[in-house]
């Protein structure tokens, strides 16, 4: 049996996982049907053919995961030998009419369930049933496997450049997979030392506890705001708001489709960046919320923002090589020209400074803690329900994902659109992602039912804050 161990970051994105809070990512593509004169249900089974073919390219999509028990010790990668395309490769249909609603309603409900860990941690739902003759597939993975840019990269290679359907790369034939090994001769291989001492789980706690008690220390003092940096926030300035808590297993998720052009001129006409203008945007939604909801903010909402660490050229690498700033979103500045010249000052002040500080901050932490403390964690925070009571890290999370600038299609589909599916964190209700393809920037919106029912309402104001900056641009 050969096996290898997540990385201390990877580890924790499944030691951590809390219930409502499933953490996978993912994509919704909207996609045309091509004119091959094939039944819907031939068309399905080409497709998952054409996927079952390139498995062996990708192979982390046929491994597990497995945890050792107790987590004394990190999970593992094993290779699956009772894997089966038919869990993974899954065909749906939407409620009619099949407009955007009833699209985006089974996004949330597939986002809402939790990937089975007896299996691969992924799924490809192909979607039928949409209104204009469209399809869709809903790929989501668990974040385990990969953040958005190495699964950018990686699951590339389920996409073609053109209608024409590539043949796959070197042998197709997978060789049989030796059996699991079982709980037991897990703990033995991966446990060591722990084993042979009668309290080691205790020691590993507390000596986690002390390791990741120390990193936070470290990173609250090189995250705390400065005089010199009045707007960029710490680590303890986040208020709790209604945003804010225990998510429920009930999900909504919403898309903003906006013309990528259009954005980068309205972008570069005030100095800002692409990532400006979508925070300045997100800012200008939440004040119409608040107030919608007679909720006075008494202090700037603040964004977790996560940010790419590979180095130049390792974007196919595997794994989460990922940490993140705090950003303040401007929420208190009515003047919208005001808040996004704000937002842009304080993101090239903290370009060089926040991400120096934070880089490698949630892998050192990761790897401080261990997986033990990792997991009690998270089933403590969980259990008593103090996502609810303890002051937030943030308000919400915010993520921008550079997308193809080139058309793809998948089994001879045609790519039309494409939304990002990011995670809601425990203690964060909303999670914005923003993801770009080819001439579409495109926001996927993903909110906790009942922390935020108005999702719908909080995606509208936010297009129009967006269009307010375009129109301004453009002189409309």
């Amino acid at each position: 049996m050969s096996y290898r161990p997540l990385s201390p970051l990877d580890s924790a994105f499944v030691t951590l996982e809390v219930p409502g809070a499933p953490l996978h990512i993912g994509v919704i593509l909207e996609l045309e049907i091509p004119d091959d004169g094939l039944d819907s249900r031939t068309r399905f089974e080409t497709l998952r053919s054409n996927v079952a073919a390139r498995l062996h390219e990708i192979p982390v999509l046929t491994q597990r995961i497995l945890r050792t028990p107790f987590d004394l010790a990190w999970p593992v990668f094993a290779d699956d030998p009772h894997f089966d395309i038919t869990d993974h490769v899954i065909r749906r249909a939407v409620t009619s009419p099949g407009g955007a609603d009833q699209l985006d309603a089974l996004v949330a409900r597939i986002m809402s369930r939790e990937l089975a860990t007896d299996r691969p941690l992924w799924e490809l739902n192909y979607i039928e049933g949409l209104a204009g003759g469209r399809a869709a597939v809903i790929f989501k993975v668990h974040h385990a496997l990969a953040d958005g840019v190495s699964g950018a990269a990686t699951f590339a290679n389920l996409f073609d450049l053109s209608p024409e359907v590539r043949a796959p790369e070197g042998s197709r034939e997978l060789v049989p997979f030796d059996p699991l090994p079982s709980p037991l001769e897990l703990l033995t291989r991966t446990g060591g030392d722990l084993l042979k001492r009668p309290g080691a789980l205790i020691d590993a706690l507390i000596a986690g506890l002390e390791r990741a008690a120390d990193i936070v220390d470290r990173a609250t003092d090189a995250l705390t705001g400065s005089p010199s940096s009045p707007h960029q926030p710490s680590v303890l300035q986040a208020k709790h708001t209604s945003i804010n808590g225990t998510p429920g297993y009930a999900k909504k998720f919403k898309r903003l489709q906006l013309n990528l052009a259009d954005v980068k001129r309205a972008a570069k006409s005030r100095n800002a960046s692409v990532t400006d203008f979508v925070m300045a945007s997100v800012a200008g939604g939440l004040r119409q919320l608040f107030a919608t909801r007679g909720e006075v903010l008494s202090n700037d909402l603040i964004a977790f923002v996560p940010i790419n660490v590979r180095s130049e050229g390792a974007e196919g690498d595997l794994g989460n090589q990922i940490s993140a700033m705090l950003v303040a979103l401007g929420a208190d500045v009515a003047d919208p020209e005001e808040r996004i010249r704000r937002i842009a000052n304080a993101s090239r002040a903290a370009a060089k400074t926040q991400k120096e500080k934070s880089a490698r901050l949630l892998m050192n932490l990761a790897s401080a803690a261990g997986p033990t403390v990792a997991s009690f964690a998270g089933r403590t925070l969980s259990a008593l329900e103090l996502f609810d009571h303890l002051p937030p890290v943030a308000n919400l999370t915010v993520s921008s994902v550079p997308g193809p600038p080139i058309p793809l299609w998948i089994s001879g589909h045609k790519v039309l659109t494409a939304a990002p599916l990011g995670p809601l964190m425990a203690g964060l209700a909303l999670n914005i992602t923003v993801l770009s393809y080819v001439d579409q920037i495109e926001f996927g919106m993903l909110a906790c039912a009942r922390r935020v029912p108005e999702l719908a309402e909080l995606r509208d104001w936010i297009g129009a804050e967006a269009q307010r900056y375009i129109d301004s641009t453009t002189g409309e």
